[in-house]
């Protein structure tokens, strides 16, 4: 049974507060699976409390349950939706590569509806109206934190990629402020380091953009904004593609901030960087 049939099967014996969280939830699925308690209950007009009660008059052990009935909700309804081949004719046989390239399709579709619009929006002017942005992603996640931060290098100043073995990292931590953003990578379960660069985050003030493949993780606890990219049946390398789809549309979205500003940055980049390699060319020829 669904969440909404399970409300509507209940609805009568909700009290009045927990009526407003419910046809809330049923309206709003992705704000729901976007946010904690406290902003679903401002944004339905009730108290958090009154949102942590409606999931036990649910018989749902708290809060992140309901989120992850209404993502399973979500997902099953739009796991059925057909994909249409753009480089393949359904009357041909499709090759192997092609299937592997329209699952990726299909899962970067299903995340969408998983994704809060107005969270991203806060995330991209975070991203833009930071003085420094620091990225962190250890183990698998670093190779994805690295290219973050390179992509970012070319669109703005003060990016940097958090490493717990470089010597600097201390030095990192302690300038992060309220004018900090810190994207961080974090499975269900993460390394101390990261637990411990993100508490310091948080009592710093900085704004924490968390992408996790669960909604589980412990580092929903310190995230300023949440983003769980993670689908049913899938191995980690499906989740790869997904996770820079997301990330391209992150970057976009900070872009269309001040298009003119990060066009006349990368220009200037591009240039700095053509003519360090020139330098570089030069120096191997002996010119100077």
């Amino acid at each position: 049974m669904s969440i909404n049939e399970e409300i509507e099967r209940r609805f009568v014996r909700l009290s009045k507060g927990q009526r407003k969280v419910a046809q809330f939830v049923m309206s709003n699925p992705t704000v729901v699976i976007g946010n904690g308690a406290a902003e679903v209950g401002r944004q339905a007009n009730v108290s958090e409390s009154t949102v942590i009660r409606f999931c036990y008059a649910m018989d749902l052990m708290g809060y992140v349950e309901l989120q992850d009935k209404v993502r399973s909700d979500v997902m099953t309804q739009n796991g059925g939706e057909s994909i249409q081949p753009t480089y393949f004719s359904s009357k041909r046989n499709i090759p192997s590569f092609g299937k592997v390239m329209q699952r990726d399709i299909q899962n970067i579709q299903e995340t969408i509806h998983l994704i809060n619009d107005n969270m991203l929006q806060k995330s991209s002017k975070w991203m833009h109206e930071a003085e420094n942005v620091y990225i962190l992603g250890t183990r698998q996640a670093a190779s994805i934190a690295n290219w973050l931060s390179y992509t970012m290098k070319t669109l703005r100043p003060n990016v940097k990629q958090l490493r717990s073995e470089s010597d600097d990292i201390v030095q990192q931590i302690n300038s992060m402020g309220e004018q900090t953003t810190l994207i961080v990578f974090a499975g269900d379960k993460y390394s101390n380091d990261i637990q411990t660069i993100v508490e310091i985050a948080k009592k710093k003030k900085a704004k924490i953009i968390a992408i996790t493949g669960s909604a589980l993780s412990s580092i929903r606890e310190y995230a300023s904004a949440l983003f769980t990219l993670s689908l049913k049946k899938q191995s980690s390398l499906d989740v790869i593609p997904v996770v820079f789809s997301f990330l391209h549309a992150l970057i976009e979205e900070m872009v269309n901030q001040d298009k003119a500003q990060y066009e006349k940055y990368q220009q200037s980049y591009e240039q700095l960087e053509n003519n360090l390699l020139f330098l570089d060319a030069a120096r191997e020829k002996q010119v100077f």
